[in-house]
């Protein structure tokens, strides 16, 4: 039977996993965001390495995936977004070997034993089919109703999972709320939690809140992140577009699938 995992917080699932004891997973991380801050990924060798080592010193939620894949909790890692997510239009993420910056510092310079195992894809959502044999799930919130996403798009990307075949049911699911980052909707969030666990039978399991010297959720302003967001949008969109240019630069437009002109 599938167990669904609803946290608040995606780095939640640090301490979840270390309690369990989890080795070697495979997730199918369906994010507006990457969440491996800190790490860099060699696609063709299909192995990672840490890029900042200040960023070993903490874990939140944009890095906590970097640290499961070098503690070995994870060894596969299938990234899923809308074009409208990822690299493109996001801060402080997953560098890849490819990259201008990590090419002209030579940053991939490392010794073989620097390099852990990682079987690494980035796909997009629409058109996803549902996990592989043997994934576990990982969802965020705002992956399908970002702050960003008219009611359109949100609508269409969460119709992608729910009528998505499933032809492997996963051991577990993860889904996170990510209200900083998502449009914070109680009633919306339920109602697809209740969807996804009707369509898979699963169990819902809640797990208990980060004790505050690991929680954001009490970082100022974090509550009214979702509205700033939402009435500074149309004064952002030049700016976003000026940071997905210089990400197509610094990448050689090689952003791992096909993303729109």
């Amino acid at each position: 039977m599938t167990t669904l995992f609803v946290a608040d917080e995606h780095h939640r699932l640090h301490w979840h996993w270390a309690q369990t004891g989890e080795r070697d997973l495979r997730l199918c991380h369906i994010d507006f965001h990457c969440d491996m801050r800190g790490l860099l990924i060699d696609r063709a060798g299909q192995r990672a390495t840490l890029y900042d080592p200040a960023e070993r010193a903490k874990v939140d939620q944009g890095n906590f995936l970097m640290h499961a894949v070098l503690d070995g909790r994870v060894r596969g890692l299938r990234w899923l977004h809308d074009p409208f997510g990822g690299r493109r239009h996001d801060q402080g993420t997953v560098r890849y070997t490819s990259d201008l910056r990590v090419r002209l510092r030579r940053r991939a310079d490392r010794p073989p034993e620097a390099w852990v195992p990682l079987h690494f894809r980035e796909q997009p959502l629409l058109g996803w089919t549902g996990p592989d044999e043997g994934e576990h799930l990982d969802l965020d919130w705002d992956a399908l109703a970002s702050h960003h996403y008219s009611p359109a798009l949100s609508e269409r990307l969460k119709r992608a999972v729910l009528d998505a075949p499933f032809r492997h049911r996963p051991e577990a699911v993860y889904f996170i709320y990510s209200f900083c980052s998502s449009i914070r909707d109680d009633g919306a969030f339920e109602g697809f939690l209740a969807a996804l666990a009707r369509k898979l039978d699963a169990r819902v399991e809640r797990l208990s809140p980060l004790p505050p010297e690991h929680s954001n959720l009490e970082a100022p302003g974090v509550h009214r992140q979702g509205l700033r967001s939402r009435v500074l949008a149309p004064l952002k969109r030049p700016q976003r577009w000026l940071t997905a240019w210089a990400k197509r630069v610094e990448s050689g437009d090689d952003l791992a699938y096909p993303y729109p002109s």
